[in-house]
C-alpha cells in the first residue's frame, strides 16, 4: 500500500487582526484523497486559515505557527506562504462570486486560462470537457448566460467544473454548496467525490452549516471564536457523545426516520378549507382532481418539493394574492372568492410571514419600528403598551441588549430573522407562513431560530403553513405534510407516516435527500 501524499500541515497556527483574535493554536494534516471539514460560523476562524492557506493575508494580521505545503518545509505563518502546489478555491453561488455583467464561460474559461498558462479557447474546452462529466449538470450551451441567468444549482454545477477543470492539489470550498436544496446537494457532492477519487486532490470544506457537511461524512473540526472545540469523525460527533456546543450544532440535522417528532400537536376547529384548487388550470369550477385540504387552528402543515413545484404558487392563491384558477378557499370561514380588495389586506393582517429572505423587512426602518408598526398600525394600542410588547418580544428571541434606534440594514442574518419572529409574536396571528426560515443560516443559528420558532407557535398557538424542500425543517415545525411536483401535490399526510413509508417517487427523493447517511 503507498504512502499517502502530504498535501498540507498546519502547526499550531494563531491569526491575531488588529488586536484581536481570530484562530488559536491550530493544527491538521490533510494528505491526498482526504477531506477535513472545517465547522463554525462566521466568527470562528475559518476565515483566517483560508486567508493563511491562500497566501491572501490582510494588513494588521499577526500570524504565529507553521505551515507546510507537499513535501516542502515547514516555514512560519508569519512570512507569506506560497504554495508549491495548485490549490483551488471554490466559491459558493449564493456570494455572487462572477461578474454580473459578463458571461460565465468567458468568467471562468479567463480563470482556467491564468491557471494552466494556456489559450483561452483551451481552457474554454477544458471547462466544457469538465462540465460534461457531470450528468446532472446543465449543457455547455448554458454557460453563455451571465450568471443572474442561472440558478444555483446550474451555477454550482459551473463553478464545480471551473475548479475542477484546475486539476487541484488542494480544492478549498467556502461553504460552496450549504444554501442549497438537499437534494441539489446530494448530488453536487457526490459528483465532488468521485472527482476526487478519480484525480487524488485533498478537501478542505469550511462550512457553516450541516447539509453538505453530512454527505462528505469525513472528518470534522468544530471552531468555536478562533477555538478548536473538539475534533472527530463525523458520525461520531453526531452521535451526541461530544461537546455540548457541538450537540447544539447538530441540533439542526434532520431526526433518524424511527424517531420522528413525538408533538402532541394542538388541533382546534378549521382555520383553512381548500377544496379543488387548481394551479395549473384556468378560472372556474373546482376540479375533482384539484388540491383539497383543511388545516385546523393550531396544526402545522409542510408544503415540501423542490423550486416550481407549486409550494409557493399554492400559498399565494390562498391568500389571494394570485388569481386562484379553480376551486375554492375559505379562511377563518370567510370565502375568499367575496372579499374586496380591502376586505383581504385586513383579513391577512392576521397573518405572520417568516421567510428566509433578507430583504423580506424594511432596511431603513429601526428595529423598534419594525417590532411596533403592526402594533401600532393595526392595534392603535398606546405607546406605553406598545413599549411593553416590544420589549417582550424582543427578550423572547433574544435582541433586547440590541440598540433599538440600529437601522435593519446593520443587523446580521441571523438577527434579522430573529426580528422576524417578534414582529410575529406581537401580531398574534391566526395563521404564520414559513417559507425558507434556516436558509442562509449557520447550523448554530438555525438550532437556535428552529427553538424560536417552536416557543412561538407553543406559546402564541398560530397555525403553521412550513414551505421548504428540506424534510429535515418540516419534520423540525411540522406534523403533516404535503410533497409537490409539477404543481401537484403527489402524497400527503402525516409527516410521520411518510417518512416510514414513501409511496411516490418524488417523495422518496425528497426524504433520501434530507436524511444523512449512517443517521
Amino acid at each position: 500500500m503507498s504512502e499517502a501524499r502530504p498535501i498540507v500541515e498546519v502547526q499550531d497556527l494563531g491569526v491575531v487582526h488588529d488586536g484581536a483574535v481570530e484562530l488559536e493554536k491550530l493544527s491538521f494534516r490533510l494528505d491526498g484523497g482526504e477531506t477535513l471539514v472545517l465547522l463554525g460560523d462566521a466568527s470562528s476562524g475559518k476565515d483566517a486559515l483560508l486567508r493563511v492557506l491562500g497566501g491572501y493575508t490582510r494588513r494588521g494580521d499577526e500570524c504565529s505557527g507553521t505551515v507546510r505545503f507537499g513535501d516542502g518545509m515547514a516555514v512560519s505563518a508569519a512570512k507569506r506562504v506560497k504554495a508549491n502546489l495548485r490549490i483551488v478555491y471554490l466559491a459558493a453561488a449564493a456570494d455572487a462570486p462572477l461578474n454580473p455583467h459578463a458571461s460565465v464561460v468567458t468568467q471562468l474559461s479567463r480563470v482556467i486560462a491564468r491557471r494552466h498558462a494556456s489559450p483561452r479557447a483551451s481552457a474554454r474546452e477544458e471547462l466544457r470537457i469538465a462540465l460534461e462529466r457531470f450528468p446532472a449538470a446543465p449543457l455547455f450551451a448554458e454557460m453563455k448566460k451571465r450568471p443572474g441567468e442561472l440558478d444555483a444549482m446550474a451555477l454550482s454545477w459551473a463553478l464545480l467544473a471551473a475548479a475542477i477543470a484546475q486539476a487541484p492539489d488542494l480544492l478549498i470550498a467556502d461553504h460552496a454548496f450549504g444554501d442549497l436544496t438537499p437534494r441539489s446537494i446530494r448530488a453536487v457532492v457526490a459528483a465532488l467525490m468521485e472527482e476526487q477519487k478519480r484525480l487524488g486532490f485533498a478537501l478542505l470544506y469550511a462550512a457553516r452549516g450541516l447539509k453538505a457537511a453530512s454527505r462528505l461524512g469525513s472528518r470534522v473540526i468544530v471552531l468555536r471564536q478562533g477555538k478548536v472545540i473538539e475534533e472527530g469523525a463525523f458520525a461520531k460527533l453526531a452521535s451526541g457523545q461530544s461537546h455540548a456546543y457541538t450537540r447544539t450544532l447538530f441540533k439542526a440535522l434532520p431526526k433518524p426516520l424511527g424517531l420522528p417528532p413525538g408533538r402532541n400537536a394542538t388541533r382546534g376547529e378549521p382555520l383553512l378549507q381548500v377544496q379543488g384548487l387548481d394551479l395549473a388550470g384556468a378560472k372556474g369550477k373546482a376540479r375533482r382532481d384539484g388540491i383539497t385540504f383543511e388545516l385546523r387552528r393550531g396544526a402545522a402543515l409542510a408544503l415540501i418539493g423542490e423550486e416550481g413545484s407549486g409550494r409557493r404558487a399554492l400559498v399565494r392563491a390562498l391568500l389571494g394574492l394570485d388569481h386562484v384558477a379553480g376551486g375554492r378557499v375559505v379562511l377563518d370561514q370567510v370565502d375568499m372568492s367575496i372579499l374586496s380588495a380591502p376586505m383581504t389586506s385586513r383579513l391577512r393582517r392576521r397573518i405572520a410571514f417568516i421567510t428566509g429572505a433578507d430583504d423580506a423587512l424594511d432596511p431603513r426602518m429601526t428595529l423598534w419600528d419594525t417590532v411596533d408598526e403592526p402594533l401600532r398600525a393595526h392595534l392603535r394600542l398606546s405607546r406605553e403598551m406598545v413599549a411593553g410588547h416590544r420589549e417582550t418580544a424582543l427578550k423572547r428571541v433574544g435582541l433586547a441588549s440590541h440598540d433599538g434606534r440600529r437601522a435593519v440594514a446593520t443587523l446580521s442574518p441571523f438577527d434579522k430573522r430573529r426580528l422576524q419572529v417578534a414582529r410575529a409574536i406581537v401580531s398574534a396571528p391566526f395563521l404564520a407562513v414559513i417559507d425558507e426560515p434556516l436558509r442562509g443560516l449557520d447550523a448554530f443559528a438555525q438550532s437556535i431560530l428552529t427553538e424560536l420558532l417552536e416557543d412561538f407557535r407553543r406559546q402564541e398557538g398560530p397555525a403553521f403553513l412550513v414551505i421548504t424542500a428540506d424534510v429535515g425543517v418540516a419534520q423540525a415545525l411540522a406534523e403533516d405534510a404535503m410533497f409537490f411536483k409539477d404543481r401537484k401535490v403527489v402524497e400527503r399526510g402525516p409527516l410521520r407516516e411518510i417518512l416510514k413509508n414513501p409511496k411516490d417517487e418524488e417523495t422518496r427523493l425528497l426524504i433520501e435527500a434530507a436524511i444523512p447517511p449512517g443517521l
